[in-house]
């Protein structure tokens, strides 16, 4: 492997491994595949094994390291980087987690080593964690778009009913790479509306549940119970201070509980879009924040 440093065990090929894969990025909204992969991290017994080289994958300029300063005095660079863990339930199969910072550069080489590395496990399943902006409203439950290698995986879980072209994220290519190797690719992507800036832990939660489903094991959630409770008070109070947002959010009601596909037919005249309702959203919480 070329660019993966490997500083751990990792679990053998008799034990069925999943490969689970969540990157921040676009296909990252409101951090619901990280902020889950952190909390699966955290589940159960975790260790780290590996990180890839994060100079082989960054601008640092870019995406540039934090670094504190007390009063003074300089500690040490936060690298952004990949890395592996390996995290294992009580029953079931363990869990080879890749997380971390979308990589600038060098994707073939990191999916050449993840594959090479799936084959060194003998793991056959591959589970991505995403989130993606969608004309869906906050007041409604999280819906998971579904991607796989296999027909039968989506007609049971449900497949989109579009065909789209999109800029790919590092994590759908490391998802098509996987699938050219042989595993059985499953990619759940939460949707999260497009108006929504910063976290949005439901779409987390409901990522962790299909997670658990997939694995055949209970994941414990509840810790996002009170953050989701806040983060939809907020929402809805900041909705609430302006009409237009607030007409908007109904007619996206309207099309969520109609099932249509995008915004065709929403009709009532040209709507705000979604970084005009973000920003609307961000000016009220900056208001109450200042409070």
């Amino acid at each position: 492997m070329d660019l993966l440093l490997l500083d751990g065990p990792l679990p053998s090929p008799d034990r069925d491994p999943v490969v689970v894969v969540a990157l921040d990025g676009w296909t990252d909204a409101g951090r619901g595949g990280t902020l889950a992969a952190e909390l699966l991290r955290d589940q159960w017994s975790s260790r780290h094994v590996g990180r890839f080289d994060s100079d082989s994958l960054y601008d640092y300029r870019d995406r540039r390291p934090l670094l504190a300063i007390d009063e003074g005095i300089l500690g040490d660079p936060e690298w952004p980087s990949v890395d592996v863990h390996v995290v294992e339930p009580p029953v079931g199969p363990p869990v080879v987690l890749i997380e971390g910072a979308e990589p600038d550069f060098s994707w073939q080489a990191l999916c050449n080593d993840l594959v090479e590395l799936a084959a060194e496990i003998g793991a056959t399943r591959y589970i991505g964690l995403g989130s993606v902006p969608g004309p869906v409203p906050h007041t409604r439950p999280v819906r998971v778009t579904s991607t796989s290698s296999d027909p039968v995986v989506l007609d049971r879980i449900g497949r989109p009913h579009e065909r789209i072209i999109v800029p790919a994220s590092c994590q759908v290519v490391i998802e098509t790479a996987l699938r050219d190797a042989g595993l059985t690719t499953l990619g759940l992507w939460a949707r999260v509306p497009h108006y929504v800036a910063g976290e949005y832990p439901l779409a987390a939660q409901v990522l962790m549940q299909r997670l658990g489903d997939q694995l055949g094991v209970q994941l414990d959630t509840a810790s996002l119970d009170d953050e989701i409770a806040t983060n939809r008070e907020r929402l809805d109070v900041a909705a609430a201070g302006s009409s237009e947002i607030t007409e908007h959010i109904e007619q996206l009601e309207q099309v969520y509980d109609d099932d249509l596909a995008d915004d065709a037919g929403l009709g009532g005249g040209p709507l705000p879009t979604g970084d005009q309702i973000a920003a609307e959203l961000e000016r009220f919480l900056r208001n109450q924040a200042g409070e």
